[in-house]
């Protein structure tokens, strides 16, 4: 298996990346919105890309405290899609005792992206993170798709759904239009 090389956080393809990229907090939360975020019940998961990992620097550099930041920044470069994978973290909309619950929920379930043409692609929960100090961020997934997984990602007849499945119960919902394209060009 081919690891995809990711350019460094660091490096002059991510600097330029920031010139063309200094995004008002108004088209931070549209490209969120339109592109990214799925909302399931009481969750929403963020489909990481360019653009979201360098919201998560940005905040970084802005409140964060020196000899962490290289081992966060390390992180935060793994979560950039490519090479038929992609990065997503999971957030509760949830306060209180149903938050707690829900956190637990989350933890004993699987997420599962799946189409309409019987393709079945399992988030696999990452184990290794940073300390975010991020309200309501539960787990950060990633999920990896086949050749046959991104051919059908990228054909627009084709429907997809997330899933959190759990033994009690599923979850679902419908991925919108402006979700698949972005996660189809994301993976490649």
């Amino acid at each position: 298996m081919t690891r995809t090389t990711l350019p460094r956080l660091g490096s002059p393809a991510v600097s330029a990346l920031r010139l063309t990229q200094s995004p008002s907090v108004e088209s931070a939360h549209k490209h969120l919105t339109a592109c990214r975020r799925v909302t399931l019940g009481d969750l929403s998961v963020v489909f990481e890309d360019r653009q979201t990992v360098w919201f998560r620097v940005q905040e970084l550099a802005r409140c964060g405290r020196g000899g962490e930041h290289r081992r966060q920044l390390d992180w935060y470069e793994q979560l950039m899609p490519g090479g038929g994978r992609v990065t997503a973290a999971v957030w509760l909309n949830a306060r209180g005792r149903r938050a707690d619950d829900l956190r637990d929920e989350v933890n004993a379930s699987r997420l599962v992206l799946t189409s309409d043409a019987g393709h079945r692609v399992e988030g696999v929960y990452l184990s290794q993170r940073v300390t975010d100090r991020l309200i309501g961020l539960v787990r950060w997934v990633e999920f990896r798709f086949t050749a046959e997984d991104r051919e059908a990602l990228h054909d627009p007849r084709i429907g997809w759904e997330l899933r959190l499945e759990s033994d009690g119960r599923t979850l679902s919902v419908k991925i919108d239009e402006g979700v698949l394209e972005s996660l189809s060009a994301d993976v490649g």
